[in-house]
């Protein structure tokens, strides 16, 4: 599990840390279907085909569309019933729709995911699946035409996210509205700033005692690694599999990133009020004087893994190196490919700015590309494709217009998406304090603060003027954590838009 730092779970994000919703119970039960996509978009010639899985509620289905977008997880159908997406379908009047993303869940274009397989495995072909999926429903070949003359609204949360934005770039004519629920858009290789907004949070939520406390502990497992009989001890008190090997760089860097970065990562990532001043409770416990052993109470109080924590880093590349969909480690094996080809987004500790340390080197990530797929993914492998994501799609410096975004502040993933400075007249950007991961998914009435509440209004108002037509009251307002007033002038300027 401890794959879901990499995004989630971008990861992850509704895999299995999903957020409850708070659900209303539709009328209708989503029905499942597959639909023929191409398994080679680019090349005529590649007349191959898979099916690809989603999920459909006609609940509200009018003449428009709305689709939630699937990334590096199974989708379920669940999140076709409650959330913000099945409130924009009542809004719109539309056809509800959940996609799954090629290789994940069932949407399996192989019987394996062997390394020639993974090839078809782009951000590039998602895309254009998407596309392919959308002129489907709008043909006469779905329900007789319905959806012919459609509006379409995406929504996506974290890398789903990053697809809605840049489906809107890449399909213009296919795809009306999107919105971005804490969706990355910058490919980088190394994002040391992962784990300063994990310090921050921590600091701002649970107290700079908690920071500190945190650092104490961390330093003194270090400190006890490197004593003759600590492997053995921390090993006993942090439930590892077998006795970690000390002297070995990359066990030991397999031991902090599994086993104690995944945790706090998580923990900040997908926080609700509560979680982190919970949990720095347990860092700071005044009746443990062991700082090794405080930390260990709270690692070993929700392991990420079962039955014991993994740090044979020789042992995860034969677990990772399993082509079956199947194995346990099936998803980190696919994502993985995808930030090691496309992406990056490596949490590495080289930033002085965070709690853990020196103990995850960026070239830790650049051997797990080697050693999980092959030679062939080395460094300049690496940089080449993370130049290529951003020339095609523009990082940062260019967002679509009828696009909404939305980040935490406490959200790791932010620094690599969009902010006040970036957001224009048809883009408004929303960045809520102290929220984390994708929190403006869920329905509203069910926000961690007021903030949020307000935004996701807004969210729902945005994305009806751009995708229907100009609505008769004023676009919710929301302030930006920068707080220079740029999101109140883009929500007044929403008053004056016209399309």
């Amino acid at each position: 599990m401890w794959w879901l730092i990499f995004l989630i779970s971008p990861c992850l994000a509704l895999v299995d840390r999903e957020p409850v919703l708070n659900m209303r119970r539709t009328r209708t039960t989503p029905v499942e279907g597959f639909v023929q996509v191409r398994l080679n978009h680019f090349m005529a010639s590649d007349t191959r085909t898979f099916p690809m899985r989603y999920y459909y509620n006609s609940e509200f289905a009018g003449e428009n569309l709305v689709i939630l977008v699937g990334g590096e997880w199974a989708i379920s159908p669940e999140w076709l019933q409650g959330g913000l997406a099945h409130e924009m379908a009542e809004q719109m009047n539309a056809g509800l729709f959940y996609t799954e993303h090629r290789f994940y869940g069932n949407t399996r274009p192989f019987s394996d995911s062997s390394l020639e397989n993974l090839s078809f495995l782009s951000i590039d072909q998602a895309l254009a699946d998407l596309a392919q999926f959308i002129q489907h429903v709008k043909s006469d070949l779905f329900e007789d035409g319905r959806y012919k003359n459609a509006t379409v609204a995406l929504v996506g949360c974290s890398y789903a996210g990053t697809m809605a934005t840049w489906m809107r770039l890449a399909y213009p004519h296919l795809v009306d509205a999107a919105f971005s629920d804490s969706g990355p858009l910058h490919a980088q290789e190394n994002f040391p700033e992962y784990l300063e907004v994990v310090a921050e949070a921590i600091k701002e939520q649970g107290g700079s005692t908690c920071l500190t406390s945190l650092e104490e502990s961390v330093q003194a497992l270090v400190d006890l690694l490197a004593t003759p009989a600590g492997p053995t001890l921390v090993s006993e008190m942090f439930g590892t599999c077998t006795v970690i090997q000390a002297t070995t760089p990359l066990d030991v860097a397999t031991f902090f990133m599994f086993g104690i970065i995944s945790s706090l990562a998580v923990l900040v990532q997908y926080a609700t009020p509560g979680d982190i001043t919970g949990a720095c409770a347990v860092l700071t416990a005044a009746n443990v004087s062991d700082p090794v052993q405080r930390l260990a109470n709270y690692v070993t109080s929700e392991p990420l893994w079962a039955p014991c924590l993994e740090t044979r880093y020789t042992q995860v590349v034969a677990n990772s190196r399993n082509t079956s969909f199947d194995a346990p480690e099936s998803q980190m094996r696919l994502w993985l490919y995808q930030t090691c080809a496309e992406f990056g987004w490596y949490q590495t500790t080289t930033s002085s700015k965070q709690p853990f340390l020196s103990t995850v080197p960026l070239e830790y990530f650049h051997q797990i590309c080697r050693d999980f797929y092959s030679s062939y993914f080395d460094e300049a492998r690496l940089r080449s494709g993370i130049k290529r994501t951003n020339i095609f799609f523009g990082g940062l410096t260019h967002l679509p217009d009828r696009v909404v975004s939305v980040a935490g502040g406490h959200d790791p993933w932010s620094p690599m998406g969009p902010n006040s400075t970036h957001a224009h007249q048809k883009a408004p950007v929303y960045v809520v304090p102290g929220v984390s991961h994708c929190r403006a998914m869920q329905s509203t009435g069910s926000s961690d603060t007021a903030e949020l509440e307000t935004v996701k209004k807004a969210v729902l108002d945005h994305m009806y003027e751009f995708a229907i037509g100009p609505i008769d009251r004023p676009i919710s307002s929301a302030t930006d954590v920068g707080a220079n007033m740029a999101l109140l002038f883009t929500a007044a300027m929403a008053l004056v838009r016209n399309w």
